[in-house]
Formats: C-alpha cells, sequence, structure tokens
C-alpha cells in the first residue's frame, strides 16, 4: 500500500532519495580533487558512469532515459561537445539492431516462428526427454534472429497447448518445458549478432575502444559452439533436477493444428529469399573483399529491402509495433559511455587499480573472474542490456 505524504506515494520517495545521491555524486566529482593521477575528465566520466549504474539498477528513471542523462552530463560537465556524443545514437551498431527487429517482425508477420515450431513438434513423437531436447532446440534457432523475450513470449502457448494433452498435473513435465523455454530463448541469443541487445553492443564497444572489427561470421564462430553446448547442458539439467513423472505424452495434434496454417504463400517465399540473402551477405563479408564496416551496409540495406513500397515484405508502420526505439537510444548512451571512460583515461586508471589485486592470477581466472561478476551483477540491475553496457567497457 501506497503511503503518500502531500501528495507524494512512498514509491516516489524512493526515487527521490535515489536523485539525491546522484546529486550527490555530481557534486563530488565536479567540487573535489581527483584521486591519485586520474584526470578531471576521467573522474567525472566515472561519476557519470556510477550514476548511470544506479539508475540502471533502480529504474528511478525508464532506461533509455538514463541513457540520454549519459550524454546530457558529458556534455554539460566538458567532457565532451553535445555534437560529438549525440552521434552514438546514429552509431553503425544502430543498423545491426534495426535489421534485428525486422527480421523479427516477419517472422511473426507470417507466422514462420509458430509454423517452424509446430513442424518439429509434429514430428518429434511424444517421448518427454526428447520432445523437450527439441523444442528447446527450434528456441534456440528462433532467438538467433528475433529477441528472446519475443521467442519465449511466441514458445509458450505452443508449450502449453501440449501440456494441455496430459489428464495430470504433472508439476515436473511443466516445470522443465517452461523454465527450458527461458534457458534456450537465453542461451540461443548468443549464436548471431542480432541475437540479443549485448551482442551488437559489445561489437559497437569494441569498434570504438579498442579498434577491433568482428564481422557477421566471426561472431557466428565465437556465439554459436556455446549454443550447441549449452543446451545439451541446460536440458540434462533440467531433466536431472526435475525427473518427469512420465516417459511419453499424448499429444493431440488437433490442439496445434492452429499453427499449421500457410497463408500468404509467395509473401513468405519472398520473405525467405530476403532472409536468406541478407545472412548470405553479412558471411561474405567474411571471404569476399569488401568495403568497411560491411555488417552495418548490409543490414542497413537490408532494411531498406524490407520495407520497399514496391518489392518489400513489411509495411513501414509495423516498424513502430516492433523496433524498440527505447534501445536504440540505449545503444547511443552505451557507446557514449565506454567512449567517455576510455577517452579520458578512466578505464585504464581503474584497471590499474584493480590490476594490483589480479596481477599475479591467470588470464582464464582473470576472464572467469570479469563473467562471474557480471552475472551476478544481472541480478542487480534487472537488465541484461544495461549489464552490458556496463562491463564490456571494464572487460575490454
Amino acid at each position: 500500500m501506497n503511503i503518500k505524504i502531500i501528495g507524494i506515494s512512498k514509491n516516489n520517495y524512493k526515487k527521490l532519495f535515489v536523485y539525491l545521491i546522484c546529486i550527490i555524486i555530481l557534486v563530488i566529482v565536479v567540487q573535489f580533487e581527483p584521486p591519485g593521477d586520474l584526470s578531471s575528465a576521467g573522474f567525472k566520466m566515472l561519476g557519470i558512469a556510477l550514476i548511470s549504474a544506479i539508475l540502471w539498477t533502480t529504474e528511478a528513471v525508464p532506461i533509455p532515459v538514463t541513457a540520454l542523462v549519459i550524454i546530457f552530463l558529458q556534455t554539460v560537465l566538458g567532457i565532451n561537445t553535445l555534437a560529438d556524443v549525440l552521434r552514438y545514437i546514429a552509431h553503425p551498431v544502430n543498423a545491426l539492431l534495426f535489421i534485428g527487429f525486422s527480421l523479427a517482425a516477419g517472422l511473426k508477420k507470417y507466422n514462420l516462428d509458430k509454423i517452424i515450431s509446430y513442424k518439429i513438434i509434429k514430428y518429434s513423437g511424444a517421448e518427454v526427454n526428447k520432445l523437450l531436447l527439441r523444442l528447446m532446440l527450434v528456441v534456440a534457432f528462433l532467438s538467433m534472429w528475433m529477441s528472446n523475450t519475443a521467442t519465449v513470449a511466441v514458445m509458450i502457448p505452443i508449450a502449453e497447448s501440449i501440456l494441455f494433452t496430459t489428464k495430470k498435473e504433472y508439476v515436473n513435465i511443466k516445470k522443465i518445458f517452461m523454465i527450458g523455454i527461458a534457458y534456450a530463448g537465453t542461451i540461443g541469443g548468443m549464436g548471431t549478432p542480432v541475437g540479443t541487445t549485448p551482442n551488437p553492443i559489445t561489437i559497437g564497444l569494441l569498434q570504438e575502444m579498442a579498434d577491433i572489427n568482428i564481422n557477421f561470421l566471426d561472431w557466428v564462430l565465437i556465439g554459436l559452439p556455446f549454443t550447441l553446448i549449452l543446451i545439451p547442458i541446460a536440458w540434462l539439467l533440467l531433466i536431472w533436477l526435475y525427473p518427469p513423472e512420465i516417459k511419453k505424452i499424448d499429444i493431440a495434434v488437433k490442439n496445434l493444428d492452429k499453427y499449421d496454417k500457410v497463408e500468404n504463400f509467395y509473401e513468405i517465399k519472398k520473405f525467405l529469399i530476403y532472409f536468406f540473402l541478407i545472412v548470405f551477405m553479412w558471411i561474405s563479408g567474411s571471404f569476399l573483399p569488401v568495403p568497411e564496416d560491411w555488417l552495418y551496409i548490409v543490414s542497413l540495406g537490408g532494411v531498406i529491402l524490407l520495407y520497399l513500397p514496391l518489392g518489400g515484405v513489411l509495411e513501414w508502420e509495423e516498424a513502430h509495433e516492433n523496433v524498440d526505439w527505447g534501445v536504440l537510444i540505449l545503444i547511443g548512451g552505451g557507446l557514449s559511455l565506454g567512449s567517455g571512460l576510455s577517452n579520458t583515461g578512466a578505464i585504464n586508471w581503474f584497471i590499474r587499480l584493480i590490476f594490483q589485486y589480479v596481477s599475479n592470477l591467470p588470464v582464464f581466472i582473470i576472464a572467469i573472474l570479469i563473467a562471474g561478476l557480471t552475472s551476478i551483477s544481472i541480478l542487480f540491475f534487472c537488465s541484461i542490456t544495461a549489464t552490458s553496457t556496463t562491463f564490456v567497457p571494464i572487460a575490454i
């Protein structure tokens, strides 16, 4: 129950407390001398990073607005010009995100996500363990091209249709199917650059901070093996922790028939041609002489192709429904934050501070520590996108 005093709710008091902490941090970085050999600009950037971490953790303001706060503070504190920081909102990496949203929109528009899932389930048989594994593989594949949230939202009704056929309450079976779908969505997102938002964030930050360019195939060669390894591990863990009560379930195919309707066959065929053409062009950047930023050029061209008034397969109005514009702003703020931390020397100063405690450890142990810290931080940030935006610069 909200407690209101002079029209201010308890929740708003918490937000005011967060704002007060942020103001105190600002006063400290502006009025006090930076520690050690850290530059004044670097000290201010660390303050901005801390403020953004607090705002992302508490969600005292919407996550994309925090990205705008980063850009605003860098400008008013004299760290960078407004023109320089605003350019990150139009960073090429957002073209990669845009094409990802658009491909997902096409899959949903033509029900290809449901059709693919239905076909796999229909011919998988009724054995619980095999059905779960194949369902997780389908979810993982779809998550390589759609957001994890959208994929899971699509698959849950299909899984429910399967579970509806069981005559008894099999708690463990319901757990492994629902948790398996959620796990598979997250794991599959690692497979391609467009699978989940942290992937293009990482690609963009590597380019901005370390001048390292990763093309489509480079990422797939890194991410896809993890997907292929982790899906079976997650599957085995689930059936070990929650052993299915029965070995087989009777799948009433009629409950799934609604997902077998193929309409607009010509449009679907055209979309699939565009889909595979875009993927091929992405991959071609690894073995053909192509311009710099080929990954982004293909992404931008793919967006134009999909939305062309004549010959396209999507309407521009559908972009408003399927593109998360807030994420595009968040990318800009995150790239601006990472670049500011790097250019002002704040990252190097922070790493020197930390390195004195871990310098004698093997590199793989340091990598495990960074990965563990990042994973734990997701519990506090409650957003994998905000977490990656904060910790990828440190890892770099």
